[in-house]
């Protein structure tokens, strides 16, 4: 027997409104300190209502969007550029932080009429094209978030990351709207399509029953017939991947900038400091990219391990997949790699520079401290003989008199022996370096082998083998008999 019946309610009743609610999320260049979030904005199970889920995403609060403010806005004063349907029902206005700091605005409306109808309010809704007593979204968003003018004295506005979301309600089979208006709406034109050209998802687990309808595009998502606090953790993971949306375009952003950086670093960088700190400060930069891309954008895209609820994950997994996201991570990642790889393989070509740098001044040192040192000998040696109190130095004779001759002699013998000991050690180390290039991989392997467990390395060609043939011999396979 069917377990809903009108005897026995379910658990969390169907939406049962009489208006369209249109929820529109839009990314922002706000951010707020992380820090700072977490202690002053409301965890989502105090504001939405999540029904039977809300232990799990009170549980998983620190990594899920946390609510800032929301307001009600007053219908009567909003206005659009192309919608001519008349005041919405009902309006309000949604600030998100995700765990990263990122602000996001939710705008949503609830307006009659049917869904076609709603075509070109979606149009103005995003583009922002709305004005709340004259106001724009976009400044009204800003003046309750304490955005401040830049120092070109422009307030920020929206990025263009969002997406919409179209919840209706539906109570028999009926009511189902049919694939040709969720198309339209999705697509945000009145215009037939061919099914075998659409990007439009239909997830299992929210097209399951016959009065439950879930198509999700790029942009816009149609949900009809599903509960409120599906609804609403719908709206959780929309802001997730609109959040996550941004920040990859931002990612992105600053990884060309570095390769930039990284292409005319030689242009206006002469000496080795400079380009080891622009490598440094652009390493340092990747480093928090990708921290960043894990755990803003990669780790946004499961929800499963947070909330165990198969129409939440099967909504949140089809929203990153239609909108791009774990390929676009999935290249921005292999993007921060190369880079990276590339300035490692400078950092090291820039630390080759500086070693034969400092290997050239230790061997111009080298060099005058010798010279100094062999002068300074020399003249040690004929002083200190001429200086001793010995009959064999004549206090009247020159020092350059013959009869010096043995000592200067044995002086000569000693600096010619010092030179033939250095030019010794020269060819030696290049006879060693020589042989050293000319041992082979595989011979140096079997020269182990040959050492540690009695191999027998031959050489070829010194010995020819018994019976051999001359290559120019020929022959057959068999003898002939």
């Amino acid at each position: 027997m069917p377990s809903e019946t009108p005897e026995n309610p379910p658990f969390a009743p169907y939406v049962s409104r009489e208006n369209i609610r249109l929820t529109t999320v839009y990314s922002t260049p706000w951010a707020y300190d992380p820090g700072h979030v977490q202690r002053t904005a409301d965890a989502p199970v105090g504001v939405l209502n999540l029904g039977r889920l809300a232990d799990f995403y009170d549980r998983s609060r620190q990594q899920l969007p946390r609510v800032i403010h929301h307001e009600a806005l007053d219908c009567a004063t909003i206005s659009c550029r192309r919608w001519r349907g008349g005041a919405p029902a009902g309006a309000h206005i949604w600030y998100f932080a995700l765990p990263s700091g990122q602000v996001l605005v939710a705008l949503t409306l609830d307006v009659p009429g049917s869904l076609v109808d709603t075509i070109p309010l979606l149009e103005d809704l995003y583009y922002a094209n709305v004005q709340c007593g004259g106001t724009p979204l976009e400044r009204i968003a800003a003046d309750r978030i304490g955005c401040v003018p830049n120092g070109d004295g422009v307030i920020p506005g929206f990025l263009p990351e969002r997406h919409q979301l179209v919840f209706h309600s539906v109570r028999t089979a009926e009511e189902v709207p049919a694939d040709d208006v969720v198309q339209r709406l999705i697509y945000r034109t009145n215009l037939p399509y061919r099914p075998e050209h659409s990007s439009i998802q239909f997830p299992a687990e929210l097209n399951r029953r016959p009065t439950t309808v879930g198509a999700l595009g790029p942009y816009v998502s149609v949900l009809c017939g599903h509960q409120d606090y599906l609804e609403n953790c719908v709206l959780l993971s929309a802001v997730q991947a609109v959040g996550a949306a941004a920040r990859l375009r931002e990612i992105r952003d600053v990884t060309n900038s570095y390769v930039q950086r990284f292409r005319t670093r030689s242009a206006d960088q002469r000496s080795t400091r400079e380009r080891r700190s622009t490598l440094e400060a652009i390493s340092n930069g990747l480093s928090q990219l990708e921290l960043e891309l894990s755990y803003s954008v990669e780790a946004g895209g499961d929800i499963g391990t947070l909330v165990p609820a198969l129409r939440v994950e099967s909504f949140h997994n089809a929203l990153f997949s239609t909108m791009g996201l774990t390929e676009r991570a999935a290249i921005i990642g292999q993007m921060l790699s190369r880079l990276g790889n590339a300035i490692n393989a400078e950092l090291t070509s820039v630390e080759s520079a500086e070693q034969r740098a400092a290997d050239r001044r230790r061997i111009r040192t080298v060099v005058a401290v010798t010279f100094v040192t062999t002068v300074t000998a020399t003249l040690g040696l004929l002083f200190g003989f001429f200086g001793v109190n010995a009959s064999q130095v004549d206090g009247q004779r020159s020092m350059f008199d013959e009869y010096y001759a043995p000592v200067y002699a044995l002086i000569s013998v000693i600096l010619a022996v010092g030179f033939l000991i250095f030019a010794g050690m020269l060819l030696h180390e290049r006879w060693s370096e020589r042989r050293e290039r000319g041992v082979h991989v595989w011979e140096g392997v079997h020269r182990i082998l040959e050492r540690e467990f009695g191999s027998v390395l031959l050489t070829p060609g010194t010995r020819r083998l018994p019976g051999a043939r001359r290559p120019d011999a020929p022959g057959t396979r068999t003898a002939a008999r």
